[in-house]
């Protein structure tokens, strides 16, 4: 085997594979190296990874070998390795993924364990999701917060075709309600027609600037209108601010995800709109990531 092809007369046994992959893709710089391959190789034979482990010698056969390859090239090509997989893990829960909506991400689950942290797991609390995408945010809570009622709100249709398949693979989509709505449209708060004792949102927040200086596997593959805001970084978080205001039970409470640098400007806007007891949560990393805020008791 060489950079360029597979030879097919060659057997290739499920360690070679590992082996000889792993080398070429650190030569090529791809991060988690041997990670990444046993996934690829996994997919492509239909086995779970432990199961790789348990069958080292085994000896791929020509149609496993060209899928395999066909995985390869992708990942060479810096198409994210979840999109490639179809899926990924996510607060413990298993969640489909496609091009269509953000690929999960670590920082997200701060938020999540946010708002599972100071709402008692007996309480009825109903949620608003804005900006659900593959519904991770949705279906986590729903999961782990058995009486929460939840609608979860994509101006994608595809987006929340998927986020539906996610609740019904994750057993919760009795309790989660799906609509399609632009958060900026005028009537968005009749549409909805409720309010709500917790409204939460990952939404869009790196701006234009930062966004052409991404890596290749984030601006060329995932779905730009969920990563940048077209401006500076925190137009949504101006709207969902002024939304939750209006939306929000009194007492209940907004958790927002921001951006590197960005959690002193989101303070002043939720401040700005009235909002008290206003929280940081930092994520794995340090980084300031998640801003809350409750809405005064009258």
């Amino acid at each position: 085997m060489n950079g360029n092809h597979y030879q097919a007369k060659k057997q290739w046994r499920i360690i070679d594979l590992i082996q000889w992959t792993t080398q070429f893709f650190e030569k090529k710089q791809i991060p988690n190296a041997r990670l990444n391959a046993e996934h690829l190789l996994s997919q492509a034979l239909g086995l779970e990874r432990v199961q790789l482990y348990l069958q080292f010698e085994k000896i791929l056969t020509q149609n496993e070998l060209n899928l395999y390859r066909e995985n390869v090239k992708r990942r060479l090509n810096s198409e994210p390795l979840q999109y490639i997989l179809g899926e990924t893990e996510f607060m413990s829960l298993k969640f489909r993924l496609n091009p269509s909506v953000l690929i999960p991400r670590p920082d997200t689950e701060i938020l999540i364990e946010q708002v599972i942290h100071q709402t008692p797991n007996n309480l009825d609390v109903t949620i608003l999701d804005i900006g659900t995408g593959s519904g991770n945010i949705a279906v986590s809570l729903a999961y782990y917060l058995p009486k929460s009622r939840i609608v979860a709100v994509d101006i994608s249709p595809d987006a929340l075709n998927l986020a539906e398949e996610n609740a019904a693979l994750n057993h919760v989509e009795d309790r989660v309600t799906f609509i399609q709505e632009d958060v900026f449209s005028v009537d968005f708060v009749l549409k909805i027609g409720q309010n709500f004792d917790r409204i939460v949102s990952n939404p869009p927040y790196i701006s234009e600037a930062e966004f052409q200086t991404l890596p290749d596997e984030v601006r060329k593959f995932e779905p730009p209108a969920a990563l940048r805001d077209g401006a500076d970084g925190l137009t949504f978080h101006r709207k969902l601010a002024e939304l939750s205001g209006q939306m929000l039970n009194p007492g209940g409470k907004i958790y927002l995800e921001v951006g590197m640098g960005q959690w002193q400007s989101v303070q002043k806007i939720l401040a700005e709109k009235g909002f008290q007891n206003i929280q940081v949560a930092k994520d794995l990393v340090g980084i300031d990531r998640v801003l809350i805020g409750e809405k005064k008791v009258l």
